[in-house]
């Protein structure tokens, strides 16, 4: 498992340069817009500036919300006495130097905006002293006035302090949420900053009292324990290192999930980035494996080299764009599936069994369930769920079915609203297998059915249903076209079932992503007896 983002400057990329006003046709370059939105938006771009700066350690305080009062400290680098005056001035960096070095951006801030923003629309006083001074200097701008510059007394680093945020913008302020929200807001900042920089230490006070505290962890792991707590940190499952590869991180097993996204964090080269564009991914990685309206917990890391990743697409730096038009798409799903794979999940339910070998059918339980034994442990399997694992990952490596003529053909009822589209949908019909005939004006004779469907007429009007509502049709065509609840099954079908499954990838749950079997450990069943 990666610590930490390879492609981040070992060395302090924010003040350690000489702060520099950017020429103009640099500056119109840089994606514009509202810089500072509320207290939150301030203290993001006052952290990645002291991340920027080489901080092993930051301090973020707030009051009101952050509107009375903002202050960000770190140990980083600091400033000399002229780069801290000309930071607080508009498009002044020590990031970028001409238009070619956005191509090759490897610092979270580059745009020189942030303290000119905040220093326009409050009172703002930096204070900052570098190893090499005895003497610390302040700078001073109120609501956009001229700086005063003034020496102090100060540690190495920097200290931020912004009070009156909107003291000249009332209007903005009305906008503005509850003292609660905001603070919420800023607190939500300081995590996700805090899982992308494991190594550095992070600390939030609101009025005085103590929100986080996240001293430097090892790891991802560790930072994310810090975050969420110790038992999900514990069950996450690392995605498969591949040498050289892009992406990493940890991702939960099925058996935890969520009723919301608030547990999915990404963050490409040390950036974090909005997760909107990586949640479709994350969603199709689980899309069979949990039920309807439970989402995973993803800490997804995406290191590529700065040429290839855009940053300057978005005016609060919390998108990226790959370059040459690529999509990370692939790539997550990839990474997610080859993890969540059974055989490699740690502390899952326990790896799926190679082929048949040493798993026995005992019989069946009220026509619903098979029951098995494996070794030690007696298996309770869902007959019905079972077989749609099956059938959806053979439809998923392969949707055309393999038409097998009927004994005896059947008519189909449809249902009033679909009957005029079956027609429509002929040759998908046909690449799937099934093969028709129209009979009379609502219902068709099926002739031929895919050979792995156990149910044709169900599965057929499961198809149908899916290609007239865009839905997903292999989990459609394996939910009604499998062995049904309450059907009998002889020794010699339970055996073969049995086998099939066996060789699922993920036969732990069913295509919509509900549990299908029930492992008890002989010691369990003992233990119940009184016999251990």
């Amino acid at each position: 498992m990666k610590l930490f983002p390879q492609s981040i400057s070992e060395s302090p990329a924010g003040y350690g340069s000489r702060v520099h006003v950017l020429p103009p046709d640099v500056a119109h370059r840089i994606a514009a817009g509202e810089v500072i939105e509320r207290p939150a938006s301030a203290v993001k771009e006052l952290v990645e500036n002291a991340l920027d700066a080489g901080a092993s350690r930051v301090e973020v305080e707030i009051e009101g919300g952050g509107v009375s009062l903002l202050r960000v400290r770190d140990d980083g680098s600091g400033m000399s006495p002229d780069d801290a005056e000309r930071a607080v001035g508009r498009h002044a960096t020590s990031k970028i130097s001409c238009a070619e070095d956005l191509a090759q951006v490897l610092s979270l801030g580059f745009r020189g905006e942030a303290l000119h923003a905040i220093s326009s629309v409050s009172a703002l006083t930096l204070t900052t002293r570098t190893i090499g001074e005895t003497c610390a200097t302040r700078v001073q701008v109120l609501a956009g006035a001229p700086p005063e510059r003034s020496p102090a007394a100060h540690p190495v680093g920097t200290t931020v302090e912004a009070r009156g945020l909107f003291m000249n913008l009332p209007v903005r302020r009305g906008f503005l949420g509850t003292e609660r929200s905001e603070t919420n807001a800023v607190t939500t900042v300081v995590e996700a900053l805090a899982l992308s920089r494991p190594e550095a230490g992070f600390f939030l006070k609101a009025d005085g009292r103590g929100l986080l505290v996240l001293p430097a962890a090892a790891d991802l792991r560790e930072r994310a324990a810090q975050v969420h707590g110790l038992s999900l940190a514990r069950s996450l499952v690392p995605l498969d290192e591949v040498v050289g590869g892009p992406v990493w991180g940890l991702v939960s097993p099925l058996s935890v999930s969520f009723p919301t996204r608030r547990y999915l964090h990404v963050a490409v080269n040390g950036r974090v980035v909005h997760t909107d564009s990586f949640a479709p991914a994350v969603a199709k990685a689980y899309a069979d494996l949990l039920p309807k309206g439970r989402h995973p917990a993803a800490f997804l890391r995406l290191d590529l080299g700065p040429g290839e990743v855009d940053v300057n697409v978005h005016p609060a730096k919390s998108a990226v764009r790959l370059r040459g038009g690529r999509s990370a798409y692939p790539l997550v799903v990839g990474a997610i599936r080859s993890a969540l794979a059974p055989e490699r999940e740690e502390g899952g339910a326990g790896p799926a069994l190679e082929g048949d070998a040493d798993l026995r059918p005992i019989g069946q339980f009220a026509g619903r369930c098979i029951i098995a034994e494996a070794g030690e442990e007696l298996i309770i399997l869902d007959q019905h769920g079972a077989h749609e694992r099956i059938l959806y990952e053979k439809l998923l490596k392969n949707v055309h079915g393999i038409p097998v003529d009927l004994t005896l053909p059947i008519v189909v009822q449809l249902p009033a609203d679909l009957a005029p589209e079956v027609w429509n949908f002929e040759v998908e019909f046909g690449a799937l297998g099934f093969r028709m005939e129209p009979f009379g004006v609502e219902a068709v004779r099926l002739l031929a059915a895919p050979e792995t469907v156990t149910d044709p007429e169900g599965a057929f009007l499961g198809a149908l249903e899916a290609l007239a509502g865009g839905e997903d049709l292999a989990k459609s065509l394996a939910c009604r076209g499998s062995t049904k609840f309450g059907e009998s099954l002889t020794r010699e079908e339970m055996v073969s079932l049995l086998k099939e499954w066996s060789a699922t990838e993920f036969g732990e749950v069913c295509p919509h992503g509900r549990p299908i079997v029930k492992r008890v450990p002989l010691t369990d069943l003992l233990r119940e007896f009184g016999r251990v």
